[in-house]
């Protein structure tokens, strides 16, 4: 099993701690592993913002305990480790597109509540820049709003690269991908239905 199925079975679960630890160690082993910085800022940004709700739908006998640790792991220990790992990130993969895509995607609602000593402007730049750089031109460019756009549909459901990073990015790519994905499949699926219908 490699480290991005051990880093899902944890996530599973609900062993988000140790999730963070197994990061945190493929990491330290190998600093130019992208991914798994990417995947260790959603860990540590979905951590801030859903916590309180993972322990409140959990049927664990000793969820009150669990999610007290949890609470204070996040508060005490997650802030400069979240830090942390931006600076060393974006000191390593600012000029990656893929970086760029990704990291502004998971912070920018949350850096603050994170406490995290970035730059909303930076988060915003971040974007600009993998947008101007070409990544995934149709992910950047297109806005889902427009139901009319078949081939911006079929492209986002169908293209390789979006499944590998799926594959690749954990439950990361399934923040950031997820709604445009989803959104592709409703068009697709609007437009069979009226074919079907009309």
């Amino acid at each position: 099993m490699n480290w991005r199925e051990q880093v899902v079975q944890l996530e599973c679960e609900g062993n988000f701690d140790i999730a963070v630890f197994l990061l945190e160690k493929i990491i330290k082993e190998n600093p130019d592993e992208m991914d798994a910085y990417i995947i260790l800022l959603y860990r540590f940004m979905d951590s801030f913002l859903e916590n309180t709700c993972y322990w409140a739908n959990s049927q664990d006998p000793l969820k009150v305990i669990k999610e007290e640790y949890c609470e204070a792991k996040i508060w005490q220990d997650y802030r400069q480790k979240a830090q942390k790992c931006l600076d060393e990130s974006y000191a390593r993969f600012s000029n990656n597109t893929e970086y760029l895509y990704y990291v502004p995607k998971i912070l920018l609602h949350a850096y603050d509540f994170m406490g995290l000593k970035v730059k909303e402007s930076l988060l915003i730049e971040m974007c600009h820049k993998a947008r101007a750089l070409g990544y995934n031109k149709y992910l950047t460019e297109r806005h889902p709003n427009d139901l009319d756009d078949i081939a911006w549909a079929q492209r986002i459901v169908n293209d390789p690269s979006i499944q590998k990073q799926l594959a690749t990015k954990g439950a990361a790519g399934e923040y950031v991908l997820g709604g445009k994905i989803a959104w592709a499949k409703k068009v697709l699926e609007k437009i069979e239905a009226n074919g079907a219908t009309g």
